[in-house]
């Protein structure tokens, strides 16, 4: 995945994740066991770039007082698309090509897991284009922290907003932009298989008990 991270309308942040299990989007690192029940080890971990990018002396002391979102959400990207599940207490919109409200915002609940893209149909939309019968797919995801989304509020007055897409949906994307072949059809890019990383994502998400450090656990 391709990461962003905009700060009142302005890029602070890039980074690409190649993780299969996934990554998790947070201000801190994990704190304590309690916290590796959420992300284990194995999830990529990226950190909220800091506040001081933000010029708006207000503004950046806003973002900075966002301790509720420190323990962030849990992002993964397979074939199917990319899901998200939401661990931090504050509130968190999305925007996608599979969000149920075009014309509202669109909340994600605490703990649920949610596919915000589905891939799928980005190929099936971008091959309608490509037969004249649409408009070009977008292939970004975006989730903003704190504040109600999409509305209509421009995105530049948006506090944090983070831009989330496939690396290699990208790049047909790009290939797209330079092609002005009219084939109606488009090969699909090559993505290695993530079946066994999505397994793992699911059971990371199902909720588990608090468990004492000398208790031992059946393998």
């Amino acid at each position: 995945m391709v990461i962003s991270f905009y700060y009142s309308g302005r890029l602070v942040g890039h980074v690409s994740t190649s993780c299969s299990e996934g990554c998790r989007i947070s201000l801190g690192q994990p704190s304590g066991h309690g916290e590796k029940l959420y992300a284990p080890d194995a999830l990529e971990h990226v950190r909220f770039p800091s506040a001081d990018a933000i010029q708006n002396e207000r503004q950046k002391q806003i973002t900075r007082k966002f301790g509720h979102l420190d323990r962030g959400v849990l992002l993964h990207s397979n074939k199917q698309g990319i899901f998200i599940k939401r661990l931090c207490q504050g509130r968190v919109f999305w925007s996608g090509n599979t969000m149920a409200y075009k014309d509202r915002p669109n909340k994600l609940d605490r703990e649920d897991v949610v596919k915000i893209f589905d891939t799928n149909l980005f190929f099936r939309e971008l091959q309608q284009y490509y037969n004249n019968q649409g408009r070009f797919p977008d292939s970004r995801v975006m989730l903003c922290f704190g504040e109600e989304f999409p509305d209509a509020v421009p995105l530049r007055c948006k506090l944090i907003l983070v831009q989330v897409e496939q690396l290699y949906l990208r790049q047909v994307v790009d290939e797209a932009g330079k092609s002005c072949s009219s084939s109606p059809m488009l090969p699909m890019a090559e993505e290695p298989q993530h079946e066994q990383g999505y397994r793992i994502f699911q059971d990371i998400c199902t909720p588990r008990p608090l468990f004492r450090e000398s208790q031992q656990i059946a393998v």
